[in-house]
């Protein structure tokens, strides 16, 4: 297994990323078929987002550099996991943005990883993958047990609390913890907001090689 992962890092950090996004590309393909632009580009962005928490998580918890990483690129086949369960559960595909109403619901289903939940179960088995395998990884990685624990429910947890849950939304008729208006299309203005937040993300996990470039 080290020596794969081993190998696997040899990948240079800008072909593993390019290979998530062929990765994530297809499974929308898979999920959604010819979609619009602006629907494509708001869901590879939305996955981009939920890669740089991981990203983050290792480089600043485990304190690995980037040659350690290219591994975490692999976690775009994980994505494909809720629509093999839910073909195996012969479940019609449902996934969407969890409608926060409650402190109390929001814990719920982040400490359940959406076992029980009404249509996102087929969630489930991914998110429990997740944070095993990243964990996995994280201590073979770094050899720090606890850290790698803590590596893997940060990136876990914060990609999930922040991308999981409809905290806006522009289309009023979609339920949400908060509604705004915009003057452009509700996927267009969704796709602005994760590639900038995709940006901030990228700025905080890079910090240190943007600041050292300057």
């Amino acid at each position: 297994m080290k020596n794969l992962v081993g190998k696997i890092n040899k990948i240079p950090l800008i072909a593993a990323f390019l290979l998530y996004q062929v990765l994530i590309s297809a499974r929308i393909f898979i999920e959604m078929g010819a979609t619009k632009p602006s629907i494509f580009v708001m869901q590879l962005f939305w996955f981009d987002c939920v890669l740089m928490f991981f990203v983050i998580g290792f480089k600043y918890i485990l304190k690995l550099k980037n040659s350690d990483i290219p591994v975490l690129f692999m976690g775009g086949f994980l994505t494909y996991i809720p629509m093999i369960y839910s073909f195996l559960m012969d479940h019609k595909w449902h996934l969407n943005f969890i409608n926060p109403t409650s402190f109390r619901q929001v814990a719920f289903d982040m400490l359940t990883l959406l076992a029980v939940h009404e249509y996102n179960w087929p969630m489930f088995p991914e998110l429990v993958l997740l944070i095993l395998s990243s964990f996995a990884l994280g201590f073979l990685l770094s050899g720090k047990l606890f850290k790698s624990l803590l590596a893997a429910l940060f990136s876990t947890y914060s990609s999930f609390l922040c991308l999981g849950f409809s905290w806006f939304a522009v289309n009023p008729k979609h339920p949400s913890f908060i509604h705004f208006t915009s003057p452009l299309p509700d996927h267009v203005t969704y796709g602005i907001f994760y590639i900038s937040f995709f940006l901030i993300l990228s700025l905080i996990a890079f910090f240190r090689e943007i600041r050292s470039l300057i």
